[in-house]
């Protein structure tokens, strides 16, 4: 693309390789804001955020990073980009890309508004690039990147960077959220294809299911209204079919957990 030089595609390349290999998600944060980012796109602000559910649906940010930002102001953005409609109309779409928004227009309806009157005036703060980082339709992060008043607006050569790095960021973000839980991506489509790949019968692909979401031989034998023994024989032709010997070796080897998973295959 003519957005980039060689060289800077070259550094790209390993701006998206240190996203996956960093060895923690905080570590890889904050590397983003002070070392990787500014080499492709010069700001004088940042903050890098995760994205995480509460109980009753509502989206939250998780251990906020900083670029040259106090604890103070990022309390403030915190607070107030929560409180913002032009930030719930990002997050709440699940559609994640790129994006800008600018406070050098001194409209009243503009400045009246809470993110304006403690996040950018106190920081001196106006120009802004976002990048809305989701999974699957599901929010997992947010990155916005700061100018003062006297530096250029960011351009779409900017937006198309952050752009080249969102499967990146998502990926890495939600492997770091789902690690663990083998049930989010056995319920991402995976059982399907385990059913194909394993030439599973629907009745054994259905049992195989609850045994993933731990119901032991008794409890799957009164849910299905079978016998245990009729549920020993399905198991063993699992078995077979899968080639282990138990459940214990019928779970570890599917591929859920978070170091076996093919993003690309979600």
């Amino acid at each position: 693309m003519a957005f980039l030089n060689e060289n800077e595609w070259i550094l790209l390349n390993e701006i998206a390789y240190n996203i996956s290999f960093i060895y923690t998600v905080e570590e890889m944060q904050q590397e983003m804001l002070n070392r990787w980012l500014p080499f492709l796109i010069p700001y004088d602000a940042a903050i890098f955020a995760r994205i995480s559910t509460t109980e009753d649906g509502a989206y939250q940010f998780q251990t906020p990073a900083a670029f040259q930002l106090s604890q103070q102001a990022v309390n403030a953005w915190v607070q107030e980009s929560l409180n913002s409609d032009a930030f719930r109309w990002v997050l709440y779409t699940c559609k994640g890309g790129a994006f800008r928004e600018s406070m050098s227009v001194r409209e009243e309806q503009i400045k009246n508004q809470g993110i304006y009157q403690n996040f950018y005036l106190p920081n001196h703060l106006t120009h802004s690039v976002g990048l809305s980082i989701c999974f699957r339709e599901e929010p997992v992060g947010l990155l916005r990147l700061y100018r003062e008043a006297d530096k250029p607006p960011f351009s779409e050569r900017d937006m198309f960077v952050l752009e080249q790095l969102h499967k990146h960021f998502a990926y890495r973000l939600v492997y770091e959220a789902k690690k663990g839980d083998t049930r989010y991506f056995f319920a991402k489509g995976y059982h399907e294809k385990l059913c194909r790949q394993y030439g599973l019968t629907s009745r054994e692909g259905e049992m195989l299911d609850l045994a993933v979401h731990g119901l032991s031989n008794e409890d799957i034998a009164q849910k299905m209204n079978i016998s245990i023994h009729t549920v020993k024989k399905h198991f063993h032709s699992i078995y077979t079919k899968m080639n282990v010997r138990n459940r214990v070796q019928m779970l570890q080897s599917l591929p859920m957990s978070t170091n076996k998973i093919d993003f690309d295959a979600l």
